[in-house]
């Protein structure tokens, strides 16, 4: 059971919660949605707004959910669903029912859905979108290391959280 409850009451480690933990991120619809798993991103404080900070890839299904949602959210399961938060880092929703995976229970909260099995879920408004450039990059070699093709780079939306949900 997810209770909603106040960001200033949240202790968490973002850092672990993103990479190591990983989180999956949710945009559309309960008819119509994908998700996938995400380990870069942030947090924090943005045009006096507490803020998450997403990168989705070009190629990547979920990327069309994030541009025609106006919310998004952010999903941390609990510690014994590494095997799922795989399955759905791997598979793409144009080839598996990502509404039906196996272990988890899909649940509608305000303004977005999560699953039973969370352990904290941030639900987003997009305020910013942005796609990366090579020409963008300071650092000399940052964007041939990350990027093996040029034309599969990041969108990086910035949403402003609007709920915090936690496992009872």
């Amino acid at each position: 059971m997810l209770k909603k409850i106040d960001l200033k009451d949240l202790s968490i480690n973002p850092f672990t919660l993103l990479n190591t933990d990983w989180a999956l991120l949710m945009a559309g619809d309960k008819n119509s949605f994908n998700s996938m798993t995400v380990s870069w991103g942030g947090m924090g404080v943005l045009w006096r707004k507490n803020v998450t900070t997403v990168y989705v890839r070009q190629s990547r299904y979920t990327k069309e959910f994030m541009d025609n949602s106006d919310y998004y959210t952010l999903t941390f399961l609990k510690d014994d669903f590494k095997e799922q938060l795989s399955l759905l880092g791997t598979k793409s929703g144009r080839d598996i029912d990502k509404m039906n995976v196996e272990g988890l229970n899909l649940i509608d909260i305000e303004n977005g859905f999560a699953y039973e099995e969370s352990k904290l879920v941030f639900v987003c408004k997009k305020l910013f979108k942005n796609d990366l450039k090579e020409s963008q990059f300071l650092v000399d070699n940052l964007f041939n290391e990350c990027y093996s093709d040029p034309e599969d780079i990041h969108t990086m939306y910035v949403g402003e959280i609007v709920d915090c949900y936690i496992s009872e």
